[in-house]
């Protein structure tokens, strides 16, 4: 017994340390929360983001979602009418003057690299499977009334009743041998786009089932109900139709044809492709000085996406459709002030839109100091495993308006994390119908995927803030509905979107100093990140990044011109503030100087005027267009990985690095710098493609 006791007493001994060290680290957490709770709002008044925290709703937001996700909004369809009709009656109502842009659309006319799609509406859609042998019914398998993403896009109409032949990926023509499929539905795995090349057009199917598991995150194998979107090519109009089904779907009826029974399924379809137009609904916020109001701020978007589509892309839709609400209330209200700048709002199809957009509307890059671009911003985290970020133009864009975005993102991490936590705050931004855990908004480099990539591109140069969600495991699925949306984190996303925006239209001379306290934080951040990767690269390629980035942060502080001009006192701080960045790198990094070039290295190019937009759209790729015209094999640095980035993005930043005074060294220098080591030979070859198909001319 005493034995028992004293182990007791030692283990009771032992309880309570551990609590005091437990609540001695909580505390001591508690107070570090504490301490940026007392922090003020950074750039802007208190009261103005107070007026800005108070008037901004995520319940409202969250009931635009739950009207947008009712629409199947594909390009020039009837549900993308409906769902612009809605935005158009809520700008009325908050008295906005909304403005319909139509850009016709047949397949013909070009804006830019875009070639315009023809709209695309579906009425009907069903595929059953027919009774054979002993089963006693028919079974209704998808129906486009029910689950209007179980019919991909652009099918044709028709009707089909046949059997079904699994063909695996469906993209090989291996896939086909020994396999009988002409007059008949073929089982794929691969999207039904470049099924159909084969299946269709050269061994006769007649019809597309696909079950291609698209948007792979960590959770895809977990949900084998889900149906998730699925395309056929735009050009040329496809000739048949697809449909699209569950993993567990195709699994059950892979197990009954490898016990050799047959599987008959009945397809009908109308639907198909049409002259139509991108129409693109647009209001402004008047700038209020006089100077200053044909700048703009521009809030963006994309509105097309399938039903439901509530995070892709009605949570941006929504958001930017509240912050334009609140703006307008809080100016009406006078508990802020009218911008001096503009501020615009725009609802365009994803990417094709924006590219038609800007080549139509020369005067909205003209214009346009920034762009604050919302692409899936309310993914609730526990539904959809979501990370919020707030992420940075390309790294061929320099630019200060990142560190706007940051700063307000970063604030909002501190005042949900001490709120979460159980630290009184005062912008604690928690919507009553919404969850009140920490945003923990992630600050990131450029990441590519939606229009953002557009404002952005060499032809235009936009700044653009990205916020949005990844990874989120319902996209593109028929489970992205509205009880996956946070209203909360729909409120967050438009406070640092509307904050970002105010800040900027009405930034001049005057706020430069405070900025600039706020940029040399940054960019010691970004210099201590680039550090890092310094170190684990050739002496070499640790050089270049250390030249890259000093050149970068110099343009970043120069930026700031575009809005105001930097007083005498910051641009000799900010002098000071790259000498220490440069002392710190070269400490570590000594500078290495490269061998002998090879002659093409030496080549300089131009981008010429036309066509202007990125490479690669929406359903068209001008590049890959083109090369096949003109018999250019598939550049290698389409497909290249490197450190930190892949094909896509080193073409994107090669093209938008190309100015009439870089050689072809220097931008390979410069794409090492951003995505990590690439050989010259792949970026010569594809500078060398882009010539080709007139895109580049040579100095």
């Amino acid at each position: 017994m005493r034995r028992g006791a004293s182990v007791r007493t030692r283990w009771q001994a032992g309880i309570v340390i551990g609590c005091a060290l437990l609540t001695a680290a909580m505390t001591a957490r508690q107070a570090v929360f504490a301490a940026h709770a007392d922090d003020p709002p950074p750039l802007l008044p208190a009261p103005t983001v107070s007026a800005l925290a108070g008037e901004l709703s995520g319940s409202n937001a969250k009931r635009h979602v739950q009207a947008l996700t009712l629409n199947h909004r594909m390009r020039g369809s009837r549900g993308f009418s409906a769902a612009m009709e809605y935005i158009r009656t809520q700008l009325e109502a908050s008295g906005l003057k909304p403005e319909l842009i139509r850009l016709p659309a047949d397949g013909e006319i070009f804006y830019g690299t875009q070639r315009s799609r023809p709209a695309w509406d579906a009425v009907f859609a069903e595929l059953w499977e027919l009774p054979v042998g002993e089963a006693p019914v028919d079974l209704k398998i998808a129906s486009y009334a029910a689950t209007p993403v179980a019919l991909a896009q652009d099918s044709a109409a028709g009707e089909l009743t046949a059997d079904l032949v699994d063909v695996g990926e469906g993209t090989k023509e291996s896939d086909y041998k020994d396999r009988q499929v002409e007059g008949r539905f073929v089982l794929a795995a691969a999207q039904p786009g470049p099924v159909s090349k084969l299946a269709v057009g050269k061994f006769g199917a007649k019809g597309i089932v696909s079950y291609a598991q698209n948007q792979r995150t960590a959770w895809w194998r977990e949900d084998e109900t889900l149906v998730r979107w699925g395309h056929l090519e735009t050009f040329p109009a496809p000739s048949t139709f697809a449909f699209m089904v569950s993993l567990k779907q195709a699994r059950a009826w892979q197990e009954k044809l490898a016990r050799g029974e047959t599987v008959r399924l009945r397809g009908k379809v109308e639907a198909g492709q049409r002259p139509g137009s991108y129409d693109i609904l647009t209001t402004v916020i008047p700038g209020s000085e006089a100077a200053l109001a044909s700048s703009e701020v521009v809030f963006s978007c994309h509105l097309d996406h399938p039903n439901p589509g509530a995070n892709d892309n009605a949570s941006g839709c929504a958001t930017i459709l509240e912050v334009a609400r609140a703006l307008a209330t809080l100016i009406h209200e006078q508990k802020i002030p009218a911008p001096r700048r503009s501020i615009r709002f725009v609802w365009p199809p994803e990417v094709e839109g924006t590219i038609a957009l800007l080549n139509a509307r020369p005067s909205f890059v003209g214009n346009a100091a920034a762009a604050i671009h919302m692409d899936m911003v309310g993914g609730a985290p526990d539904a959809t495993k979501a990370v919020f970020h707030v992420t940075r133009s390309p790294r061929t864009l320099p630019t200060f308006v990142n560190d706007v975005s940051e700063a307000f993102g970063r604030f909002v991490n501190d005042q949900t994390s001490a709120h979460a936590g159980g630290t009184t705050v005062s912008f604690p931004l928690v919507d009553p119908q919404g969850g009140k855990e920490a945003l923990l908004a992630e600050i990131a480099d450029y990441t590519m995927g939606s229009d953002h990539d557009v404002w952005a591109e060499g032809s235009f140069r936009v700044p653009v803030i990205y916020l949005n969600d990844w990874p989120d495991r319902y996209i593109h699925t028929n489970k992205d509905v509205v009880a996956n949306i946070d209203a909360t984190k729909l409120l967050r996303a438009g406070f640092i979107g509307a904050a970002s925006a105010v800040y900027l239209a009405d930034l001049t001379s005057a706020g430069v100093p405070a900025l600039h306290q706020v940029m040399r934080r940054h960019a010691l951040e970004r210099t201590a990140g680039m550090l890092q990767r310094a170190a684990r690269a050739h002496p070499e390629e640790a050089g270049n990044l250390v030249r890259f980035h000093l050149n970068y942060e110099r343009a970043v502080f120069d930026s700031v011109t575009r809005f105001a001009a930097i007083p005498k006192e910051v641009s000799k701080a900010t002098d000071d503030d790259l000498k220490l960045l440069e002392k710190l790198a070269r400490a570590d990094i000594p500078v290495v100087k490269a061998g002998p070039s090879d002659p093409s290295s030496r080549i300089v190019y131009e981008r010429r005027l036309e066509p202007r937009g990125p490479m690669s759209g929406f359903g068209y790729d001008y590049f890959e267009d083109h090369a096949a015209k003109a018999s250019i094999p598939r550049p290698g640095l389409l497909d290249f990985k490197g450190a930190w980035g892949s094909g896509g993005e080193y073409a994107y930043e090669t093209l938008n690095l190309v100015d009439g005074v870089r050689t072809v060294g220097a931008i390979r220098d410069d794409l090492s710098a951003i995505y990590g080591p690439v050989p010259l030979d792949l970026v010569a070859g594809y500078l060398s493609a882009l010539e080709k198909i007139g895109v580049l001319v040579r100095e």
